[in-house]
């Protein structure tokens, strides 16, 4: 019979890891997108309670039942003790979309965010410390010289334990003394946390005749996915959201753009992606506003305002500028690239300053 011994949610992400064991041993799983119709688990084995086989049993799990660890893979081929429950904890990567099993404060295994099958047909492993060899189970965890999952892991712990001291005055002062040294002083300040954590605020400022929005906070978190993506992950891990308008345009539409902006500071964790320069995001508040516009172009353009953000945990964050575009010109960007489009710019003002006119030319 199986038995859960341990459960918890993600606290950023739409994940639940569970530890469940029967018969024959244990397994941990993260279970994405729980309950919806595109949810799936990624697993990964813990440790045997009987004699390991020989090989796995393929037909046996395709009944639903957890298989066990073959012997030449398997540190105790003739089974290990049973795992005390009040002895297990799970620690989440910073990210949120990953997580480690500990027992008695030592790690069992770790799930990655990349874990699990690939859109190419590869699978990717989770590692279990009491794996000896690779398997279609895991892989091994090996030492902490040599699998940087252990300082993952610890470099988490210190994460969330340094939230016991709220962090949160420091990080939003400097965030604002960045902002106002280079844009000048804040009209409104909208906290669009919604009371949970993280915390995030919204700020507008009006400087002549254009109005800029940003947020501060988002940066807190590493996105998902972005080691999957680059060699170079920490250049884009973190970032922050601005959007600049004409005022007289902004004060038309105002509830529904700064709505909308706030709103997309939890995309990444909520499906589990990252944002970038040069991605671009629907938006239907524009579109219902001017059905000319559909998305948002994200950018970094060369000629806006240099704000000196402070670095996150020694990460960089990106501000990335919201920039309304047509259907017209997402196709372009999809077909040239967005940097191609950008270099189009219609000529009548910054490209980044909205004023409800479409500003590229979609010349090849």
């Amino acid at each position: 019979m199986k038995n859960v011994l341990l459960e918890e949610f993600s606290p950023i992400c739409p994940i639940q890891a569970f530890v469940e064991e029967d018969e024959n041993g244990v397994f941990f799983y993260l279970w994405d997108y729980p309950g919806e119709e595109h949810a799936s688990i990624r697993s990964c084995w813990v440790r045997n309670y009987g004699p390991a086989p020989d090989s796995i049993d393929f037909a046996a799990m395709e009944d639903g039942q957890a298989p066990m660890l073959p012997r030449d893979c398997c540190a105790h081929p003739d089974g290990a003790d049973r795992l005390d429950p009040e002895q297990l904890s799970i620690v989440w990567l910073e990210e949120g979309d990953a997580a480690a099993l500990l027992y008695e404060d030592e790690v069992l295994c770790v799930i990655p965010g990349w874990a699990g099958p690939s859109p190419d047909g590869s699978h990717y492993p989770s590692y279990a410390r009491d794996c000896t060899g690779e398997s279609d189970l895991c892989f091994p965890l090996g030492t902490p010289e040599s699998n940087a999952m252990y300082a993952r892991i610890e470099a988490a712990q210190h994460f969330w334990a340094s939230w016991d001291g709220n962090p949160w005055p420091d990080i939003q002062q400097q965030f604002m003394d960045a902002i106002t040294s280079t844009l000048g002083p804040v009209k409104q300040y909208y906290g669009i946390d919604g009371g949970h954590w993280p915390p995030k605020a919204l700020v507008t400022i009006e400087k002549g005749d254009v109005t800029y929005a940003m947020t501060l906070g988002v940066s807190i978190l590493r996105q998902p996915k972005v080691e999957q993506f680059t060699e170079e992950p920490e250049q884009l891990r973190r970032f922050e959201l601005a959007f600049a308008c004409e005022t007289k345009w902004l004060a038309q539409n105002e509830q529904h753009l700064l709505a909308y902006v706030s709103g997309q500071t939890s995309l990444p964790w909520s499906y589990m992606t990252f944002l970038a320069q040069g991605h671009t995001i629907p938006c239907q508040e524009i579109s219902q506003i001017n059905s000319r516009f559909s998305s948002m172009l994200l950018a970094k353009p060369e000629d806006a305002p240099r704000i000196p953000l402070p670095l996150m945990a020694g990460d960089p964050v990106n501000l990335l500028w919201m920039i309304p575009i047509t259907a017209e010109e997402q196709q372009y960007a999809e077909i040239h690239g967005s940097e191609q489009l950008l270099q189009h710019a219609a000529g009548d003002g910054a490209s980044w300053i909205f004023n409800g006119v479409a500003k590229f030319r979609k010349e090849a």
